[in-house]
């Protein structure tokens, strides 16, 4: 159920996605310009391309691993695995499901406290949202982004959004307790969002464990973050030279950074993805110099790969499911 679910979901917002961007840009879209996109595609560069997004996944499963404190230290590429099929469940599932369900996975698989792999996958996954929003804020602050006429007050209260979100992420992994006390004052006054108050206090407990590791574990998390990332964008800038474009690097990494950064905002709906793709696209054509047509070929490569790893997470379900009834029998 979850594989068909995610795969729908994911397929629908390819779909949303050509459709939209056909709708808006159909002056510039038309069918000599698609043949043209895959006339001068290159399938071994766009081959690697996929390779390299993929194995990202590797590296953020190191990372999910530096926040586990000793003795507990689960295999990296287990974790990875993991991954895949929290992705899956994100897809899926509203809300930020393939997060708990991750560390559900892990506390069976490797015998570690469930409140310990929930605080290692939470605080891994923002320490690598609070370095994207850093990044989009510097790349913005710093960098001659390609943006269009008209575009340079959205962009900048884009990146002004960003900004405040990575600062927010910042003070939640810094001073959880308080995150935990404005809650309480806030949404806990209202009994329609009590499992939303609930969920919000079982993140800050978790947050507030991550207090007891040591620096080294935060530095390696980041360290891991950071290749992770850069695979990421590598990955997307070689796919974009497969299909013949030439994106702004700075544009690119402003896009990237800005599109995981704002994955948070988007947990609340099933196929959060659908809201990644479009504003990947939306930026892609605003600040890293693509035209339309180009922007939709580089979305649709990054689709397949997601997709990709979408069945990568099924196959993943399917061998923890397995695994953890061999340990009950």
């Amino acid at each position: 159920m979850a594989l068909r679910a995610g795969l729908i979901s994911g397929v629908f917002g390819l779909v949303i996605i050509v459709l939209v961007t056909v709708a808006v840009g159909r002056s510039q879209i038309n069918t000599e310009t698609i043949t043209a996109i895959f006339s001068r595609a290159h399938l071994l560069p766009m081959l690697l391309s996929l390779f390299i997004m993929s194995i990202a996944f590797l590296f953020l499963g190191l990372r999910w691993q530096a926040l586990f404190p000793p003795p507990h230290k689960p295999s990296g590429v287990g974790l990875s695995v993991i991954l895949c099929a929290g992705l899956l469940l994100n897809s899926a599932l509203p809300g930020p499901v393939g997060e708990f369900g991750a560390a559900w996975f892990a506390h069976k698989r490797y015998r570690a406290p469930l409140g310990m792999t929930l605080a290692a996958g939470l605080g891994a996954r923002i320490i690598g949202m609070i370095m994207a929003a850093s990044a989009a804020l510097v790349c913005w602050a710093l960098a001659d982004l390609p943006i269009p006429d008209g575009y340079e007050t959205t962009i900048q209260a884009t990146a002004i959004l960003v900004g405040l979100l990575g600062a927010g992420l910042a003070a939640a992994v810094v001073l959880p307790g308080l995150l935990a006390r404005i809650a309480t004052l806030t949404i806990g006054r209202f009994k329609k969002l009590s499992k939303v108050h609930a969920l919000v206090t079982e993140v800050t407990d978790a947050l507030t464990a991550l207090r007891t590791y040591g620096i080294s574990s935060f530095l390696r998390c980041v360290a891991w973050s950071a290749v992770a990332h850069c695979c990421v964008l590598l990955g997307i800038l070689i796919a974009a030279w497969s299909l013949g474009a030439s994106p702004s690097i700075p544009g690119l990494l402003f896009t990237y950074a800005t599109t995981t950064a704002a994955v948070i905002v988007m947990f609340a709906l099933p196929g959060s993805q659908v809201g990644w793709d479009a504003i990947f696209l939306t930026l892609l054509t605003t600040t890293a110099g693509l035209a339309m047509s180009d922007a939709l070929a580089v979305a649709i490569v990054v689709r397949i790969q997601q997709l990709c790893i979408m069945v990568a997470g099924a196959l993943a379900l399917s061998w923890l499911a397995r695994t953890n009834e061999e340990a009950h029998v």
